[in-house]
């Protein structure tokens, strides 16, 4: 199994949140998978890059930010 890039992982977000409105990312990417995981790894990744954005920007550590429950996203690209 390939490892996905952060691109693929973006570009899977955009796919199943038709690019609208902020989600959870255990939600976009909820299944127990290796893949889902590196997914759900990747977005930590593209939160800290900007690509993903917080709905509520005053989380004090932005790569702890995914595992927040009450925290949501969404692409900025």
């Amino acid at each position: 199994m390939a490892i996905p890039t952060l691109d693929q992982t973006e570009g899977v977000w955009m796919n199943r949140t038709n690019n609208c409105g902020y989600h959870y990312v255990n939600e976009v990417f909820s299944k127990d998978t290796a893949s889902e995981r590196f997914h759900r790894a990747n977005c930590s990744l593209l939160i800290m890059r900007g690509r993903l954005k917080p709905e509520h920007s005053g989380h004090p550590d932005l790569s702890q930010a995914i595992d927040d429950e009450s925290q949501r996203f969404c692409c900025v690209s």
